[in-house]
């Protein structure tokens, strides 16, 4: 203990008792703190808080914890009540979050389908165009040989004329 001698000494008992139970309630609050950051000593990471794992990485019995360390019981209890709220509130935060970037998902979604569908009906379009034009020019090429097939008779048979032809008579 602490090497004070306090036999028959009610003054000195006293001081030690409350010392006693400052020092304690000093560690249960550090054991308290270090559970709820997530970094114990003595119990397992992510243990849940109560009585027992408090008293346990506090290193103290837990009958002293009920006994004299009433406050510490209730900031235990008060954790553990505020605690799944705080998680249910983040959850919730998350969720909301979550759909928000879904919606907006979705909403980019629907306007890449709907581009795409514009560019299938105007590559359709264009497609169904192309096609016309290639049945233009083929009707035109015919046209054109044709025409130079005309203009290749007609050049032979006015050459012939011009051969076979009168003569100037003026010699």
């Amino acid at each position: 203990m602490s090497g004070v001698d306090t036999a028959g000494n009610p003054e000195a008992l006293r001081a030690h008792k409350e010392a006693s139970q400052r020092q304690t309630r000093q560690e249960l609050e550090l054991a308290l703190a270090r559970l709820r950051n997530g970094n114990p000593r003595r119990v397992k990471r992510g243990a849940a808080i109560s009585a027992t794992t408090v008293a346990r990485e506090a290193g103290i019995d837990r009958s002293t914890l009920y006994r004299f360390h009433e406050p510490i019981l209730t900031a235990i209890r008060k954790f553990n009540e505020t605690m799944p709220k705080q998680q249910l509130e983040a959850k919730q935060g998350e969720l909301g979050e979550a759909r928000a970037k879904a919606r907006e998902y979705r909403e980019a979604l629907e306007a890449a389908r709907d581009e795409i569908t514009a560019w299938a009906r105007q590559n359709y379009l264009l497609t169904h165009r192309v096609r016309e034009l290639e049945a233009t020019i083929q009707q035109r090429d015919k046209l054109i040989a044709d025409l130079q097939t005309r203009l290749t008779v007609t050049a032979k048979s006015v050459s012939l004329r011009s051969v076979g032809g009168p003569r100037d008579q003026t010699e």
